[in-house]
Parts: structure tokens; C-alpha cells; sequence
């Protein structure tokens, strides 16, 4: 079994972290809240891959 390190503090956020996290922002303020749910999902998602950033 091989283990993956948890993202620690010091963790910065990747460019797809920083993709969802600007077209997140952008859904929410135009009120697009199907569209808000799914960039939080992917978020998650992405962070349980266990690449070393922090979504």
C-alpha cells in the first residue's frame, strides 16, 4: 500500500485548484448555484488525489 502525504500548510494551490476556485467565484456572484455546487465538488475531488496542494 503506498501512502501520500497530506497537503500541510505550506501547501499553495495548483493551476487546476486556481481554475475551479476563479470559475467557482465567478458561477457564485453571477448566481449560478448548480454551477457553484460542481466546482465544490470538483475541488474535493481533486484534493483527494493527494497531489500536495491545498484546493
Amino acid at each position: 500500500m503506498t501512502t501520500v502525504p497530506a497537503a500541510g500548510p505550506e501547501a499553495a494551490p495548483c493551476d487546476v485548484c486556481e481554475a475551479l476556485a476563479a470559475q467557482r467565484d465567478a458561477a457564485r456572484e453571477a448566481g449560478r448555484t448548480d454551477e457553484v455546487g460542481d466546482c465544490e465538488r470538483e475541488l474535493r475531488e481533486h484534493g483527494l488525489h493527494g497531489l500536495g496542494c491545498s484546493p
